[in-house]
């Protein structure tokens, strides 16, 4: 083909191409204002969009995943910029470690965020984010997994909020509620040591009234066992000095009449077994009288009405008038063996300690009754000492001990292993209460199940505080 034909069907061709291009203008121009048409309205969309998300409250991120543990921030909300001091220009496009790096217990954040959401799960984090000015906030987040059609994870949402309010206002419920606890506790101690103070009172009235009208008719009984014994003792020497006046009188039938009816008196009424046994018995009249007056004296100091005044008293001594009073609840089932040593006078409410002296003797026998022991091998020891600026008492019994799990237990109230009728609860309870909270010492115990137990205690010798005695 000659050169001129093949220019003429290049020409021929260019001028069909101008005319269809001619004739498709229209349509073009059309497609491109439905274009333009639609990515406006997109813009509007996703001005409206960012509008909306810039006013929420919440933190809103969306990131892209570039590595195993690596994600690029495409998009964040204005509240997630403004709390950490930072601008949405400076976030678009960093590693979203840009958000957690001030963070200070982040060490297993990213780990843990890479796991779940590789497994299709939404993460949850809450932690305190320390911005580049020093300040502070606890934040939390939930972190969604976004993946394409063929499964793999390519984007994350994450939704936050700042929670340093929420985790303030919990922590003051918790505070208020863990307050009101122990005001309920207080509340159920002091309803529970007014009851037993009551209870006490009555019957420290009680044994007083006792005491009192024990008082009396052993005064009564001294006083007539003692004229007896004055009585005895002037017919003994009538009886002598009748004796002697007899063998005064002269020889013969007349005093041999005498001699022989005295002496046939004397074997009738066994005079020699009455002179004899009669002064005994006085003695053990004077012993008794002297024992129920002892009872009586330590009943009257162990019901002594009590009051919350601190005042110096004898340890030991009161240790010894609460093993008499309690005489009865040991001594027949064990031994009881002291050990006391010289002590200086104490600050402390005496009538208190006696309490706890009693309830610990007590639950001393009763472990002591439990462990099937009797007075020949059960055994109570009660010791005292000297130390430092404080006196140490202990009581130690070789009953059934107290079993691991009951040791925490035993001074809260109502706390018991006793039966009905036996226990309720509440002695150790007013015991630590007594020891601890109002003369500042120390209540502690030891056991062993089936050798013993050993309750220490510790009262400071100038009292609570180191306060002064009352006068």
């Amino acid at each position: 083909m000659a050169a001129a034909d093949h220019h003429r069907i290049d020409i021929a061709t260019e001028d069909a191409l101008l005319e269809q291009a001619d004739e498709a203008a229209p349509a073009l121009h059309a497609q491109l204002a439905a274009l333009r048409t639609d990515n406006a309205r997109l813009r509007q969309q996703l001005a409206l969009r960012d509008q909306a998300l810039d006013g929420m409250q919440s933190f809103f991120v969306i990131t892209r995943l570039v590595g195993p543990q690596r994600h690029i921030i495409e998009y964040c909300n204005k509240s997630v910029a403004d709390q950490h001091g930072l601008r949405k220009e400076e976030l678009v496009g960093q590693d979203a470690a840009v958000l957690t790096q001030w963070n200070v217990r982040n060490a297993s954040y990213r780990p843990s965020l890479s796991d779940a959401l590789h497994a299709g799960e939404v993460f949850h984090y809450e932690d305190e984010v320390v911005r580049k000015d020093g300040t502070s906030f606890l934040v939390g987040v939930s972190t969604t997994p976004i993946f394409d059609h063929a499964g793999t994870l390519t984007h994350a949402v994450a939704i936050g909020a700042d929670i340093t309010g929420k985790r303030e206002e919990a922590r003051k419920k918790h505070e208020l509620q863990d307050k009101l606890v122990e005001e309920m506790k207080e509340r159920e101690r002091v309803v529970l040591e007014l009851q037993l103070a009551q209870k006490l009172e009555s019957v420290g009235r009680l044994a007083a009234g006792v005491a009192h009208e024990i008082n009396t008719p052993i005064q009564y009984v001294g006083d007539s066992v003692q004229f007896l014994r004055s009585a005895f003792d002037d017919l003994n020497s009538l009886m002598d000095e009748w004796q002697q006046g007899l063998e005064a009188v002269a020889d013969g039938d007349a005093r041999d009449t005498l001699q022989a009816e005295l002496a046939r008196l004397k074997d009738k009424y066994d005079v020699s077994f009455v002179r004899t046994e009669v002064p005994r018995a006085f003695e053990r009249t004077f012993d008794g009288v002297d024992r129920v007056s002892t009872i009586v004296k330590a009943m009257k100091e162990f019901a002594h009405p009590d009051s919350e005044d601190q005042n110096v008293a004898d340890i030991n001594h009161a240790i010894e008038t609460t093993l008499l009073v309690a005489s009865n609840e040991y001594k027949y089932v064990a031994k009881i063996h002291t050990e006391f040593a010289i002590l200086p006078a104490v600050v402390c409410n005496i009538g208190q300690l006696n309490q706890v002296f009693l309830n610990l003797i007590v639950n001393a026998a009763h472990a002591v009754q439990d462990a099937g022991k009797d007075a020949a091998s059960g055994e109570i020891r009660i010791s005292t000492e000297h130390a430092g600026d404080s006196v140490v008492i202990r009581v130690r019994d070789n009953g059934c001990g107290i079993p691991e799990a009951n040791l925490s237990k035993l001074y809260d109230p109502f706390f018991t292993t006793k039966e009905v009728g036996r226990g309720t609860g509440q002695g150790l309870s007013i015991a630590h209460n007594i020891v601890v909270d109002k003369h500042g010492g120390d209540l502690t115990v030891q056991s062993l199940v089936g050798v013993g137990t050993e309750f220490r205690i510790s009262v400071p010798l100038l009292g609570n505080a180191g306060g002064k005695p009352s006068v």
